[in-house]
């Protein structure tokens, strides 16, 4: 116990509680951010792939990344964070490429394969889902490196986004009224 100058005592675990309550009284961050995330090596993928590729990195090279989609089904550091995100109708969310390549951010019904077919052969993602192909969708949002874009999503339920570039990069939105 804690006894203060006016004679007022309190336990440990109510001083604990009077302190830290203001902390979880409000959310501290004004919006939900998803980051999308890679490691590629911009010298390994723009010999590969292209100039401008992957830009200003060193991280997986090339060819490591392509064994890891083959054998894993994935590239592990190319990934959206976090994969699961709970919000409301009214919480702004915003994403935010900090990896060194493009990558979008595409609302899709089910997760399946993306618009590069050696990427879908690789790792078995099968046929590209409707909502990366042609015509373009409207809400396939392609992010640059270092670009960022907020939206708030007014449909209560649980929606599902993957990059159409690298199928495996899933998100996973629950939005609550």
């Amino acid at each position: 116990m804690y006894r203060f100058v006016l004679g007022a005592s309190l336990s440990l675990a109510s001083l604990l509680a009077v302190a830290v309550a203001p902390a979880y009284a409000a959310d501290p961050i004004p919006h939900r951010i998803i980051f999308a995330v890679d490691a590629c090596d911009s010298t390994t993928f723009n010999a590969a792939v292209g100039p401008g590729a992957c830009v200003g990195r060193s991280g997986v090279p090339f060819n490591v990344f392509v064994k890891q989609v083959e054998t894993l089904h994935q590239a592990p550091a190319w990934r959206f964070a976090p994969g699961i995100v709970v919000a409301t109708t009214t919480d702004p969310i915003q994403v935010q490429n900090i990896g060194g390549e493009v990558h979008t951010f595409t609302e899709v019904a089910k997760f399946g394969g993306g618009f590069v077919p050696l990427l879908n052969q690789l790792g078995g993602f099968g046929p590209m889902v409707p909502e990366c192909g042609e015509p373009p969708n409207p809400d396939n949002h392609f992010l640059s490196p270092g670009e960022a874009f907020t939206f708030t999503e007014a449909d209560p339920g649980t929606h599902l986004y993957q990059c159409c570039i690298h199928p495996w990069m899933h998100a996973a939105l629950t939005i609550r009224p």
